[in-house]
């Protein structure tokens, strides 16, 4: 009996109107904060800690083959910007980046437009053969691709000279084929992440707006620039800054199709800091040109972000 008493006593204080928080002498902003101390905690050792660190190594001259380090200032940055190599992997980054991305954005919108004009029947079907190429993982993507392009084997090749009766190029031997070769093979991969997340976007475009631009006898292109793109501008904001994010940050298909080649034509600044990393171990300079790409990413990001009035 004592024990049901002391039971029934406990949950009478439990069920009691009086608020757990105010019995515990804890307010909602101060337990907000202890739940997320834990995820703060992983956060910061896994992200702000090595940016801290990566800052504070900037500064510094520090061979990776030696346990020394030598205080420098800002001159890593200043030998990194005044580079030829730095510059020229930068104009392959421009150049990788701007156009990839561009013809992702345009191929993009307009497979996402045709696959919501088809019926419901033919929609899943199309979505699964769009999604393949994203599904595949950078170093599969780039093997597979190193194969097909192959002079003796590859599969592109033999299908230009028996279908086109042409010579294939060399695809990784010359400047400008290589660099369009890698924009083609990005491309290829990345393009239905575009078509995914525009393809949502216009399916959240009520059906009424079209019917009333149909009523009126407006044509295609003014009910793709009047209704359809403003609708839509924030997911193709989004999709940009995704992809751009993303292309900066591109190693394993230019590395394992063209291995930056021929001589530096294909080797964008994330190439260049690994080599600068792990080729050369001049750990203080590969440090001062990952904040260099961060911030550049950074700002991109963010004039996107306050161009399309998304912030």
């Amino acid at each position: 009996m004592l024990g049901a008493k002391y039971v029934r006593s406990r949950l009478g204080r439990v069920g009691s109107r009086q608020p757990l928080l105010n019995r515990l002498d804890i307010s909602d902003r101060t337990l907000k904060w202890l739940f997320l101390l834990p995820s703060v905690a992983i956060l910061a050792f896994l992200a702000i800690y090595p940016f801290i660190q990566g800052i504070w190594m900037s500064f510094h001259e520090w061979p990776l083959a030696a346990d020394t380090r030598t205080w420098v200032g800002l001159a890593n940055y200043e030998a990194l910007l005044n580079s030829d190599r730095f510059q020229g992997s930068a104009r392959a980054t421009v150049i990788f980046t701007g156009v990839s991305v561009t013809l992702e954005l345009v191929l993009g919108v307009a497979l996402a437009l045709y696959l919501r004009s088809l019926s419901s029947n033919w929609r899943p079907i199309f979505r699964t053969v769009f999604i393949l190429p994203m599904v595949m993982t950078p170093i599969a993507t780039g093997l597979m691709w190193r194969l097909l392009l192959n002079g003796q084997i590859g599969v592109v090749n033999w299908m230009i000279i028996n279908f086109l009766g042409m010579t294939p190029p060399s695809w990784t031997s010359s400047a400008t084929v290589a660099m369009a070769t890698v924009i083609m093979i990005d491309i290829w991969q990345w393009t239905p992440l575009i078509v995914m997340i525009v393809y949502a976007g216009l399916l959240s475009i009520p059906e009424t707006m079209y019917e009333a631009a149909r009523v009126d006898g407006a044509p295609r292109l003014a009910v793709f620039r009047h209704i359809t793109l403003p609708q839509i501008k924030y997911m193709i904001g989004i999709a940009v800054v995704f992809r751009l994010m993303r292309s900066f940050r591109s190693f394993d298909i230019i590395w394992l199709v063209t291995n930056g080649g021929p001589g530096t034509a294909t080797e964008i600044l994330n190439i260049y800091l690994y080599r600068i990393a792990f080729v050369n171990l001049r750990g203080g300079e590969a440090a001062a040109l990952g904040i260099i790409l961060l911030v550049v990413t950074i700002g991109i990001t963010m004039g996107i972000i306050r161009g399309l009035g998304m912030q």
